[in-house]
């Protein structure tokens, strides 16, 4: 199981890494109205793909996690995996769906109207970005804490 689980956390980390330095940085780039639809097209595919089942799936394992190493506790190891899945569960599940999600349904709300859409785009790309930067730095943590409590 916590190999199937540090491969997702990977997959994850992945996903949010490639955000944030890549697609969210060339959608600042195009003009404002064309890179809030893109991330509003985004936005709405990546509800339909692989993306969602492995975020719900990995946060729920990490949940399952906790109580599991805390029964088995096993010294140094069960109190990484607790951290790893404290640090998942709070930087990667809650900032998503407390931070990155309203300001997902936010600039969807703003779409058909060009004023509203150019001023959400602004504060989207700064809030959206920083958040993000907590998820991938959250992903990319909890993977490796992970690996060194099984190694």
């Amino acid at each position: 199981m916590i190999t199937v689980l540090i491969v997702m956390t990977g997959i994850m980390a992945g996903i949010y890494f490639a955000f944030s330095v890549v697609i969210m940085t060339s959608l600042a780039e195009l003009p404002k109205p064309q890179g809030a639809k893109v991330m509003n097209e985004i936005n709405d595919v990546i509800l339909s793909t692989a993306f969602v089942p492995l975020f719900f799936i990995s946060t729920f394992w990490f949940a399952l996690l906790i109580p599991w190493s805390l029964v088995d506790w096993q010294e140094g190891q069960s109190l990484l995996e607790v951290c790893a899945a404290v640090v998942y569960i709070i930087g990667m599940f809650c900032v998503t769906a407390f931070g990155n999600v309203p300001l997902n349904n936010k600039l969807k709300l703003s779409e058909d109207d060009p004023f509203s859409l150019r001023q959400s785009w602004d504060e989207y790309l700064i809030k959206w970005t920083r958040l993000n930067h907590i998820r991938a730095l959250s992903s990319i943590v909890t993977c490796a804490i992970l690996v060194l409590a099984h190694v």
